[in-house]
């Protein structure tokens, strides 16, 4: 499991440890007595609307914010979605329907107007949105909280604590300082404190444009100056050169990116090196290959690459087994995890994986005509 999924998993336990805390030692409070009247089922009823006004609203705001802060930034709007319900530009005009997002409930998506774009407004102000509901909602929840005497009151504080609990739990998530499983603020606000990564960024949100439209991306940025997040940029261009066949142009873009193994995570290092492996073993004679995995390759990456649920290392796997090591058993293990892999890939790669994994299973059933290789 990723660091990122894992950290996804915490966020979501302690977003139902909020919910339930509120709602045993404050919200229920607020029912004795009942400031609704009728049944007993009238105070559940009331509730569940309550939140789902809430969940409504701060999720509606939250894509508004980001609506205006990216104006404000430089950008262009491209969409504009609230749980699947989306406002999207299409060569030139708005149209409506249903949309996947990148986010918890929502997501607004931009395309800069220049170089000069910047997503500062765009991070920020969902931040001070939250902070300003927060503060007012605890200012009108204690004014009123204690007033059930007065039922409107204690309505009015109802509201506020649900409010508060909501939108809290949404800002939890959405401005966790690190990538979960979607791109969010508190992640975004980590990148923008290097010129450099904003930089990157609009180059990421001009190419997903002009793919989401169809149209040709011609050439992407290269970054000399190497982050995790420049790292994502510049691999598009290493998959462009795979695709092309060029694995000497490849290989030496993955050179200046491994070359400073600091400044990117470990699992994007390792399987930059798996990158690297495929490109030797695909071009070199084998005792070549086999002298700069021996003297290159430690056990900690090699461990990393066999166990790795990604297309870049396994088909590195598959040669490894396959030229250096001359194990058919291994070459089968690695096949058996191509289609797993496969769905975690990229869109805009699988093509070229799908490309490449099939020549590395050409190249070994080449040199092993005898095995039976499925």
């Amino acid at each position: 499991m990723k660091k990122s999924d894992i950290a996804g998993f915490v966020i979501y336990i302690l977003m139902f440890a909020i919910a339930i805390t509120i709602g045993i030692f404050v919200i229920r409070t607020l029912f004795n007595p009942s400031p609704f009247g009728g049944g007993a089922f009238m105070p559940y009823l009331w509730t569940l609307l309550i939140i789902l006004s809430a969940l409504v609203v701060n999720s509606f705001g939250l894509e508004l914010l980001h609506l205006l802060g990216g104006k404000l930034g430089g950008y262009n709007i491209v969409a504009f979605n609230v749980f699947g319900l989306c406002f999207y530009k299409a060569l030139g005009k708005w149209k409506f329907g249903f949309k996947s997002f990148d986010g918890l409930t929502g997501e607004t998506v931009l395309a800069p107007k220049s170089e000069k774009s910047k997503p500062h407004a765009y991070v920020w102000f969902p931040i001070l949105g939250y902070l300003i509901e927060l503060i007012a909602g605890i200012v009108i929840f204690t004014i009123f909280k204690g007033k059930s005497s007065e039922s409107w009151k204690a309505i009015v504080a109802l509201f506020a604590i649900i409010y508060i609990t909501v939108s809290s739990m949404i800002a939890l998530y959405n401005f966790f300082p690190a990538r979960l499983d979607s791109m969010t603020d508190g992640y975004r606000l980590t990148l923008i404190t290097k010129p450099v990564n904003v930089e990157a960024y609009n180059e990421l949100m001009r190419i997903e444009n002009l793919q989401r439209e169809g149209k040709e991306v011609g050439s992407i940025k290269v970054f000399e100056e190497i982050t995790e997040f420049t790292t994502a940029i510049n691999l598009m261009s290493v998959y462009e050169k795979l695709g092309k066949h060029e694995l000497i142009e490849a290989e030496k873009m993955i050179d200046k990116i491994i070359e400073f193994p600091e400044k990117i995570s470990s699992t994007t290092y390792n399987r930059l090196i798996a990158q690297k492996l495929y490109i030797k073993i695909m071009t070199l004679p084998k005792a070549e290959a086999q002298k700069y995995y021996d003297e290159n390759v430690d056990d900690k990456i090699r461990r990393f690459i066999s166990n790795d649920t990604s297309m870049e290392s396994i088909r590195a796997y598959v040669l490894i087994a396959g030229i250096l090591d001359e194990s058919s058993a291994e070459v089968s293990y690695a096949n058996a995890s191509k289609a797993k892999a496969m769905k975690k890939t990229l869109p805009a790669r699988a093509k070229v994986e799908e490309e490449l994994y099939a020549e590395a299973i050409a190249f070994v059933k080449k040199a092993h005509k005898t095995w039976e290789i499925e």
